[in-house]
């Protein structure tokens, strides 16, 4: 027998290199949530982002750390699809295979501002635009470049400015609060034997030092 199918339920996926997660990342992922009414928000770590070097942590370390951070915390998990891959992994495959998951399930793809300012140059965005729905999440007072502003007016005028069950191709700007906080910061400071105390949460902390990643040379 066929499991019931909620077809209100609405999917977040939140990506990044997430090396180490801190609270900038936790607080602007539970506001998202909270924003968006979401069933679930996956927190997605890539297996190593094709415009930067290699990560400080393994993917297998930065899952487990992410882990630990969102343990009790309702409506956020970890999504490793990304992460376990070896091979060059696109947006537009990752939403494929979500979506051929929770066939019904409307889907919201969070992204940065200077990441949608790419976004015409991703690998294949307008099949992405036929699977979710963008929102970028902005700081007060930034700007978007003209590219980009002109495709959020092209597809206002598609499909309108309200996130509809079951419907893709909105693009829609979120500003949450921005937490001072950065993961190249953390890992200097934990190279130079800093403490990392409130910039993260325990059970991360005390993961980065029981691994000693990123090179940590005194207790943190």
């Amino acid at each position: 027998m066929a499991a019931d199918v909620d077809v209100n339920e609405r999917i977040g996926l939140f990506g990044g290199t997430f090396d180490p997660v801190h609270f900038g990342h936790l607080r602007v992922a539970l506001e998202l949530a909270e924003t968006y009414q979401l069933e679930e928000l996956r927190l997605l770590p890539a297996h190593r982002p094709a415009h930067r070097g290699p990560t400080g942590a393994t993917s297998s370390e930065r899952i487990d750390m992410l882990e630990m951070a969102v343990e009790g915390v309702p409506g956020l998990t970890v999504d490793t699809r990304e992460a376990r891959r070896d091979v060059p992994t696109y947006t537009v495959d990752t939403l494929t295979g979500l979506k051929a998951e929770h066939r019904d399930a409307t889907l919201l793809f969070f992204l940065g501002r200077d990441a949608f300012a790419g976004f015409p140059d991703w690998h294949r965005p307008d099949t992405i635009l036929t699977l979710a729905n963008l929102i970028v999440v902005e700081r007060p007072g930034e700007r978007l470049p003209p590219r980009a502003l002109a495709l959020l007016d092209q597809q206002r005028q598609a499909n309108g400015e309200r996130i509809r069950t079951g419907g893709a191709g909105v693009i829609e700007r979120a500003n949450v609060t921005q937490l001072a906080i950065s993961a190249t910061d953390i890992r200097q400071r934990a190279a130079d034997g800093r403490n990392l105390r409130f910039l993260l949460p325990e059970s991360v902390r005390h993961f980065i030092v029981e691994r000693g990643l990123y090179r940590t040379s005194a207790p943190l």
